[in-house]
């Protein structure tokens, strides 16, 4: 991978990992935190890790579906061209609805999707108790509409390779665990106006990044 795409992905995970997962999937964490709480401490982590590497594992599977389409992509130059450029344009709105926090946004993330096919499941699977119902609420909370895990996925296709696309999901999950296994405590600590620069920043770095692929892209088609 490039150097600024490597640059984007460990910039903006870590940024969005505390201005946005946190509230984006806090509350499947919460919900299956609050069922672990009569259980001994070394259960609760395991069940706690269990959940991530398939929260984790879901990023990766998404990131292989789309280094694998932009695998063909980039086999094409008109093709990668236009792709690139339709990538970059919608970093750059992203970018600005991530910053907006508005009827944007919410209509990039369209939280229908998760209320009729996720959430369901979501509370069937919260009754059962057992390690495996918690990885299977790991890997939905991994496939919850969100800005940020869509511009990931964007990098992914970007990528060119099924091995760049997991490779680019899978930092992007990983630098979500120290804010998602419950140093919430240490989270709070962080006074709202720095969670909101960092936010600012990790927008704008998606915007930079879209120009970037939107230059790629025009002159590959020019």
């Amino acid at each position: 991978m490039e150097f600024a795409t490597i640059f984007s992905v460990i910039s903006v995970a870590f940024l969005s990992s505390i201005s946005h997962c946190l509230g984006m999937c806090g509350g499947f964490v919460v919900a299956c935190n609050a069922k672990l709480a009569k259980k001994p401490v070394a259960q609760i982590w395991l069940y706690n890790i269990s959940y991530h590497i398939s929260r984790i594992l879901a990023y990766v599977v998404l990131g292989i579906l789309f280094g694998l389409f932009g695998s063909f992509v980039i086999a094409s130059v008109i093709l990668k061209g236009y792709v690139f450029f339709a990538i970059g344009l919608f970093m750059v709105v992203l970018g600005v609805a991530l910053i907006k926090r508005g009827t944007l946004l919410k209509f990039i993330e369209n939280d229908k999707i998760s209320q009729k096919f996720i959430m369901p499941k979501f509370k069937n699977l919260i009754q059962k108790d057992g390690i495996l119902a918690f990885m299977l609420l790991g890997f939905l909370n991994g496939l919850l509409p969100c800005g940020v895990v869509y511009y990931f996925l964007a990098l992914s296709l970007s990528a060119g390779s099924i091995a760049n696309g997991a490779l680019v999901m899978a930092a992007f999950g990983v630098s979500t665990l120290p804010a998602m296994l419950g140093f919430s405590g240490l989270v709070n600590l962080i006074s709202g106006e720095l969670k909101s620069k960092m936010n600012y920043i990790s927008a704008g770095i998606i915007m930079l990044y879209g120009i970037y692929l939107a230059y790629l892209g025009f002159m590959a088609i020019k």
